[in-house]
This record gives C-alpha cells, sequence and structure tokens, in this order.
C-alpha cells in the first residue's frame, strides 16, 4: 500500500474522499441488503455479475435521485455503467410545482365523495420515479430483449431493500441497472464542444469553465464545425434503431422473440439521451446508441394514444398524440441541432401557438458547410403532418446508401478535445483506506476548502505586473501561529498551516481593521459535471 505521509497519496484521497467514501457505502450495502442480481436472459452470454465480484472502478455523473460508477467484473475484467438510483425522496427535496388549475387535481379522485383519496405532491412524484424506473427495465426485457448494436444494452438489474446507507443518505429502497459503458458519453456533450465551447472562448474569470477552449484546440480557432460525414452516421444509425424500436426492421422482425409485438415509442429523444461508444475499428465514428426508455409508452401498429409525458426539444404540430412519427420528429429535431449549430428553430409567439397548435416553426438556414443533398434529407423528418411524415423505417431505406456512400469520401475524424475525460477513477488502496475507516483531518479538509476558496480571488501575482506583495512579514509571524512554538519553532508533530491559509488570513484581519466586508469565498465548482453529463438520471 502507499505511503500515507507522502503528498501526493494525501492530496488524491482528498480529492475523491467524498465520492470514493459513497462508493465503499454503496457496495457495503450492495453486498448486505440486496437481492440477487438479476441477468437479462435475453443477452448471451450475461455478464456473469454478483454482489462479489463487483468492483467499483471510478465516477462518472450524479444526479437529483442517485449516482452512475463505473464497475468492472473481477471475473472476466468487462467494464459496465452502474446507474444507481433512490426511489424515494429525501425529507428537505421540494416536491412538483402546483399544477395549473386548469389542469384539475393532482390526482383526480376515484369518486367527487372520495376527496381523501388524492395523494401528496411529494408521494406523486415518488411514484412517478419508481414507475419510470420499472417502465425502463420492463421496455429492456419484453420488447428490446436482445437488443440492437444502436441501442444501450441493459445487462443486469437488482433492487436493495431493507434499508441501507445508499448514494451518500439512508435509503429505504434502491434501484440498479446495468449498462454496457459508452466511453464517448453523450451526443451533447460533442455537440457543445464544437458549437458552445469555441464560440466563446476566452480568458475571462466570469464561468470561467464554459469559457474556456477546449484542451488542444489552438486559439486562433473561435468555432467549430461538427462534419458532415458524421450528420449522416448519426442520421442512419439513429433511423435504423428507431426502426427497430416501432417494430418496422425486416431483419428482426424475422425472429422468433420479435413477432407480434407493439410499437415502442421513445418519446424522450433528446441529445443527452443518445450515446456514443467506441466503435473499436480505425477511422470510424464511434457507434451511437439510444437510451432512456423511462417515458416509453407502447402502441399498436398504425395507431396512437394520448399521453402528456416527454420534455420534447420541439413539440411536434400532433402535441401530446404519440406514435412513431412522434419518434421521427424527435430525431428530425435532434438532426436539426446538428446542422444549426446547436440551435432549435424560432417558435411563433406564444399567443400565436395557443390558438394556432399547427403554426409552422421558423427554419433557419442550415449551416454553410452542408451539402444540398444532406439539407434535403434532413428537411424529411420534420413535415408538419403525421400522416405524410415518413416513418423511421422510410427514411432508414432512403438514407442508408447515400450515408454508405458519402461517408467514406467525406470522412474526417472527430476531434479529441471533442470526447469525455476519463471518469474519476478509484485505487484499490484508496477504497481499502476508507474502508478501514480512513478519512483527511479535520485540519486537512480545512486547508483544502480555505486554499480552494482562496485561488479565484487572490491570484498568485504575475512577475509582469506592477503589483508586489511582501511574503517577508508572514516569514516573521510567530510560531504560535503556524502552529510551532514562541520563537518560529515549530513542534514536528505539529501540523503547519499553508502559505494560502496563512495569507488569507492575513488579509481578513486587514480588511476587518478597515471596516470592510470579510471576503467572500469561492463558489465551488460541481466538478462531477466537469467532463460528461452521460448517464441521465
Amino acid at each position: 500500500m502507499a505511503d500515507s505521509n507522502d503528498p501526493a497519496v494525501k492530496a488524491r484521497r482528498k480529492e475523491i474522499y467524498e465520492d470514493a467514501r459513497n462508493a465503499v457505502q454503496n457496495l457495503r450495502a450492495i453486498r448486505t441488503n440486496t437481492a440477487p442480481i438479476r441477468h437479462n436472459k435475453w443477452r448471451k452470454p450475461d455478464a456473469g455479475l454478483t454482489t462479489k465480484n463487483l468492483n467499483f472502478k471510478g465516477f462518472i455523473a450524479e444526479g437529483g435521485f442517485g449516482s452512475v460508477y463505473l464497475i468492472e467484473n473481477s471475473d472476466t475484467k468487462a467494464q459496465y455503467a452502474l446507474k444507481l438510483q433512490e426511489l424515494r425522496l429525501p425529507e428537505n427535496e421540494s416536491p412538483f410545482r402546483t399544477p395549473p388549475k386548469d389542469k384539475g387535481a393532482p390526482t383526480p379522485p376515484i369518486t367527487p365523495s372520495s376527496e381523501h383519496t388524492k395523494l401528496s405532491e411529494k408521494a406523486m412524484r415518488e411514484r412517478h420515479l419508481l414507475t419510470k424506473r420499472f417502465v425502463e427495465t420492463k421496455c429492456y426485457l419484453q420488447h428490446i430483449r436482445s437488443s440492437h448494436p444502436f441501442i444501450c444494452n441493459l445487462e443486469a438489474f437488482f433492487d436493495l431493500r431493507g434499508g441501507g446507507e445508499i448514494i451518500g443518505r439512508e435509503a429505504e429502497m434502491a434501484h440498479a441497472l446495468f449498462f454496457e459503458y459508452c466511453d464517448w458519453g453523450t451526443l451533447e456533450y460533442v455537440v457543445k464542444s464544437y458549437y458552445e465551447v469555441p464560440r466563446f472562448g476566452s480568458r475571462s474569470s466570469v464561468d470561467a469553465e464554459f469559457k474556456r477552449l477546449p484542451k488542444g484546440m489552438p486559439p486562433i480557432y473561435k468555432v467549430q464545425a461538427l462534419p458532415e460525414a458524421f450528420i449522416w452516421h448519426v442520421y442512419m444509425q439513429m433511423m435504423e434503431a428507431l426502426a427497430f424500436l416501432h417494430g418496422d426492421h425486416p431483419e428482426y422482425n424475422q425472429k422468433k422473440e420479435f413477432h407480434r409485438r407493439n410499437q415502442l415509442v421513445v418519446i424522450d429523444i433528446k441529445l443527452d439521451n443518445i450515446f456514443l461508444k467506441d466503435s473499436g475499428v480505425p477511422n470510424t465514428y464511434p457507434t451511437v446508441k439510444l437510451a432512456d426508455f423511462g417515458e416509453a409508452v407502447f402502441v399498436p401498429h398504425g395507431e396512437s394514444r394520448w399521453a402528456e409525458l416527454g420534455t420534447a426539444l420541439l413539440t411536434p404540430p400532433e402535441g401530446t398524440w404519440m406514435s412513431d412519427k412522434y419518434d421521427v420528429w424527435c430525431a428530425g429535431v435532434v438532426l436539426y441541432m446538428l446542422s444549426h449549430s446547436h440551435t432549435l428553430p424560432e417558435r411563433p409567439p406564444m399567443p400565436v401557438l395557443k390558438k394556432y397548435p399547427t403554426v409552422t416553426p421558423i427554419w433557419k438556414q442550415f449551416d454553410a458547410h452542408l451539402s444540398t443533398d444532406l439539407c434535403v434529407q434532413l428537411r424529411r423528418p420534420l413535415v408538419m403532418d403525421a400522416k405524410k411524415r415518413p416513418t423511421a423505417f422510410e427514411l432508414w431505406e432512403i438514407v442508408r446508401p447515400l450515408a454508405e456512400a458519402r461517408i467514406p469520401l467525406l470522412f474526417r475524424g472527430l476531434q479529441n478535445w471533442a470526447k469525455p475525460g476519463d471518469p474519476l477513477e478509484f485505487k484499490e488502496e484508496d477504497l481499502k483506506w476508507i474502508e478501514e475507516g480512513g478519512a483527511p483531518s479535520e485540519s486537512e479538509k480545512e486547508e483544502v476548502e480555505e486554499s480552494e476558496g482562496f485561488d479565484e480571488y487572490d491570484h498568485t501575482p504575475d512577475p509582469s505586473s506592477s503589483e508586489e506583495v511582501d511574503l517577508s512579514s508572514e516569514e516573521e509571524e510567530d510560531g504560535d501561529e503556524k502552529g510551532g512554538k514562541e520563537g518560529g519553532e515549530r513542534d514536528p508533530s505539529t501540523p503547519t498551516k499553508s502559505p494560502n491559509l496563512l495569507k488569507r488570513h492575513r488579509r481578513e484581519e486587514e480588511r476587518g481593521k478597515e471596516n470592510l466586508p470579510p471576503m467572500r469565498s469561492k463558489r465551488r465548482r460541481l466538478t462531477r459535471y466537469r467532463k460528461l453529463r452521460a448517464y441521465r438520471i
């Protein structure tokens, strides 16, 4: 095990302590309080995951109801993404906002006299969250089954029952899903890396996390554009995946397991629900993977049903009548954003939209680098009349030969800075140290927090600047302030304070003498979202 007194080891432990501690607590709860891990019986061979061979390798992302971890099977060394979610709201969680009066009661009573049967808004939200998680599992087991190459596969799942500390707090019940790991993150991250981060490239201290240039991009570039071949690639694979989900793919309809099934309408098709995974073949684009079926509904072929679900980027003219054409429209909006520098079409004013819901949005010009052939195909999914709008299978039949002919000729690989960084990795010695009760001391925690809060407002002076800082007075401080004895001598067993912390205390004293307000501490950045918002919670 690494030397615990090594400064590099101590710095790493301070950095990963919170995430690694949660991982240890989650693993302990999984091994003691869970039902057996159930594998997707349609996936052959199965992942072979058990509560004994799970290794938490890193932290990917977190949301309001749970976290996503990088998991490794210690027997096969295969990696998976574990989506671990609590199914009960914490006590301080704010409930849903109150629905408009014209929508009626939050939960309509069974009879006019049974008003007491209405659920609280918090209970409604808990029930919706639980239902969404089980709907997603049902979609995989009853409809997707052995899956498709362009679907993010579900390998296994389990329930945490009987209570336990999970995802950092006490949970009565939690649900966990094991998905294949998509190392390229989401399509949203790639698009933002091209169109948003370079466009605002600057050295401003305000919103620096979002204004810096991507690593590796020369400073002369302010705007980059997605390669046309990549848009063809996403178009072709996304439509093939939808054709499979809608039950129109001829190759899969011949398999017995897919006979006589209804259409699965995804509804929630957005940039952050489309994942990318390295294809493993050089000079090719990452494979497109559709995911997040928590809002999906089942519809008989050629029919539609009403459902007020999902958060469409641009609501289709048919409104909340769900059919396979609804998914085609949502996919068309995603492609529109890829070809319009990550922007949506302009909506008419709300009074006009309420009176005329089928009014055409204000479409903008396509990006200048795109060919006319691609622009013509990108207009097809956005036909206003749902009856005239082509199905995903019809679009796939049209686009596939065009894309297969053009991608090799137009191929231009995605930039390295468009790929999210590696997840925050856990080392075995760090997890073992935490499991045995190890933790940063209070002085170390204070030192880290104070030094982080100091950096943004008190930068080390630039040698070229006229500002000078007299550090000699700090060296003349009493030994007591440095944690030592009088006269400047320090006991080796006494921890020293960092120079940043001493400097901050000194400036606070000076501001107090001048009757100035205390220095404002730095707002801590959400580093867990720094690279990838991949696995939507």
